[in-house]
């Protein structure tokens, strides 16, 4: 199984409906928000998602004057919350924070109840985080090209876990292994943290993890870390490599955005993407996101369409060539 870099040079992909936008009645974002607005967040309290959906929250109820709540509606892979938003009022009264196992997950899932394109409309690309490739250190490779050979040379003999088949892990894996020719072997797991505890215990020999799951045990030396998954080192972690460098066009990474239900006025979203613009630009937050090494996009709303338009094609066809189900 091979996937073609084209995947990376994508044309006629889908993006959100922007002929929506075009239609909507002109209206001004003056006196907006007037009543509490919803921020779906489609997975448990407590993670990466849900912590940063809590920091905009709290900083728009702050510059705009009205409550920014929190609605956790987690289940079936995040399309229970995601549902929810796509039936809700096109008024800028309901936002839903989505994160790139989304995108995979409309190929995962099969026909849905929405579609992640066409029934929403974007609102802002807030970040983008590395997945961190940890080995054992007992695992004769120091670089991504020594990994690569000593599972061809030893076929299956280097294991992998992730949180499950189809997460966002695994499909990390999937693409590396197809891209660098190397038969890496997948063990699905039921979280992420036993996944870090089975690779220091070498019951697997890798894994791709958050960085702040990682860093303690990367720092006691539990953990060796050989490259992240985005397509440029990390400004958090300049000193170690992108996996590109040794595969070529191999980017595989963790976004979080926010986007509203499609035909939301474009007034109203282009106030929110302003708004949060200046929320994630603030040092303090800087700050706080480069702990995970974590960093701010704040692309135009049209380009973080496109992006998700690609996201989806791109992960898709990982999924159908690999033949991945979710379990």
């Amino acid at each position: 199984m091979r996937v073609a870099l084209a995947l990376f040079v994508l044309a006629g992909y889908a993006v959100f409906d922007t002929h929506a936008f075009a239609q909507a009645p002109a209206v001004q974002a003056q006196g907006y928000p007037s009543k509490p607005v919803r921020v779906i967040v489609p997975s448990v309290a407590g993670g990466g998602l849900d912590s940063l959906a809590r920091v905009v929250a709290q900083r728009l109820n702050e510059k705009l004057g009205a409550p920014f709540i929190v609605d956790n509606r987690p289940g079936a892979g995040g399309t229970i919350g995601i549902e929810a938003g796509a039936r809700a009022a096109a008024d800028g009264y309901t936002l839903v924070i989505i994160s790139a196992t989304h995108a995979a997950t409309t190929t995962l899932q099969g026909r849905q109840a929405y579609d992640l394109q066409r029934d929403f409309a974007p609102v802002i690309w807030a970040t983008t985080q590395p997945y961190i490739v940890n080995v054992n250190p007992q695992v004769p490779a120091r670089s991504i090209r020594e990994l690569i050979a000593l599972a061809k040379a030893k076929p299956d003999a280097v294991s992998y876990g992730s949180p499950g088949a189809g997460s966002a892990q695994h499909l990390a894996g999937v693409l590396f292994g197809a891209m660098a020719g190397a038969p890496f072997f997948h063990i699905p797991y039921k979280g992420g943290a036993q996944v870090v505890n089975d690779v220091i215990g070498g019951q697997i020999q890798m894994s791709f993890t958050n960085y702040l799951i990682c860093r303690p045990h990367i720092q006691s030396g539990r953990l060796r870390a050989l490259a992240v998954t985005t397509a440029k080192r990390s400004k958090a972690l300049p000193d170690l490599p992108a996996l590109s460098e040794s595969v070529a066009g191999y980017d595989a990474d963790n976004w979080y955005g926010l986007i509203a239900p499609a035909r939301t006025p474009p007034a109203i979203l282009d106030t929110l993407h302003r708004e949060i613009t200046a929320i994630l630009r603030s040092p303090e937050l800087r700050q706080r996101l480069a702990a995970d090494a974590s960093e701010t996009v704040t692309v135009s709303r049209a380009e973080f369409g496109r992006h998700v338009g690609k996201e989806v094609v791109k992960w898709g066809e990982v999924i159908r060539k690999a033949r991945i189900t979710a379990l």
